[in-house]
């Protein structure tokens, strides 16, 4: 009866993400932005509950399915396969009871590594300029305005706009990826709310502990850095923002390390607080703060300090 009930929910689930993914290439206004937003949901649901196993079966199955209606409308077929990967990775956090913390780096570390890739693919494998679509956008601005004898911008303006956001696109990435995590996190809260599965929620900043596999992206980042890419080129972009959000997430190790030893030690909330706003302020203008407080936070997450606090 309950491998009934799998299967069931599988197939539904499974036929859920399809439907999303046709209704957001299908381009209806509105509709396909709420499609785009919902899309890892049921995949999501499915892996919370049933496991990795089940959870990549109904996605293999429903990417199958979604690579079609890709070739048909869009022809871009990594797009299915990263929205799955999202929705398969993050239920198995969930269906693992990893803290909140741990699931809320995933929610943004996942949608910024797909939406890199898939830029990459777009502008490498298929050939298809998303700053050119732009450019050709002002240029074509820029005509229909001197036809009506409206002086708007001029070819350096474009050049300077362009470089600007050339240089900005993996930042950008990283902001739209972050944004949709969260919201995407928002979201699975209130289903998990509504389906009744239990889940974390986030503590306190103290207690905030991210998954080791930070450390192993740390590196990764780290080692593409002294890759030779063209200057300015995407993924020269692309490595060191990804090193400067690892980067990030360890100096929050590292202050939560910090403030986990001096709630150890009977320190005061307010020595606490003033303390943290001191190590901050002094990130702002001295390096070697951030790499004692990085330092710090490698320490924790490869040790596990603050467990050793407990004993």
């Amino acid at each position: 009866m309950e491998d009934k009930k799998v299967v069931t929910r599988g197939i539904i689930n499974g036929l859920l993400f399809v439907l999303l993914y046709t209704l957001l290439v299908t381009g209806i206004p509105l509709i396909n932005t709420l499609a785009f937003i919902a899309l890892p949901l049921p995949l999501l649901y499915i892996t919370a509950v049933y496991g990795l196993k089940t959870g990549t079966m109904v996605a293999s199955l429903a990417t199958v399915a979604t690579v079609g209606l890709s070739l048909v409308f869009s022809s871009i077929i990594l797009v299915p396969v990263c929205f799955a990967l999202i929705g398969v990775l993050v239920g198995y956090y969930q269906y693992m009871r990893k803290s909140a913390v741990e699931r809320i780096a995933v929610f943004i570390i996942a949608p910024f590594l797909s939406l890199a890739m898939i830029y990459v693919v777009i502008e490498g494998i298929y050939d298809v300029s998303i700053l050119g679509a732009v450019r050709e956008t002002l240029v074509e601005t820029q005509r229909l305005a001197e036809s009506f004898a409206v002086d708007v911008y001029d070819d350096a303006f474009i050049r300077e706009y362009m470089q600007m956001l050339q240089n900005m696109m993996p930042f950008l990435l990283l902001v739209f990826g972050t944004m949709y995590g969260f919201i995407l996190y928002g979201l699975s809260t209130l289903m998990y709310k509504r389906v009744g599965i239990q889940y974390d929620k986030l503590p306190a900043f103290r207690n905030w502990q991210f998954p080791r596999s930070i450390i192993a992206f740390y590196f990764l980042f780290m080692l593409l850095g002294f890759i030779s890419f063209e200057q300015g080129s995407l993924m020269a972009s692309i490595s060191l923002i990804g090193f400067n959000i690892f980067s990030i997430f360890l100096l929050i190790q590292g202050l939560s390390f910090i403030q986990t030893y001096m709630y150890d030690k009977k320190a005061s909330k307010a020595a606490i607080v003033i303390v943290t706003i001191g190590l901050v302020l002094l990130m702002l203008v001295m390096q070697l703060t951030i790499l004692f407080i990085k330092i710090i936070g490698l320490m924790d997450l490869m040790l596990r300090l603050r467990d050793r606090l407990k004993e």
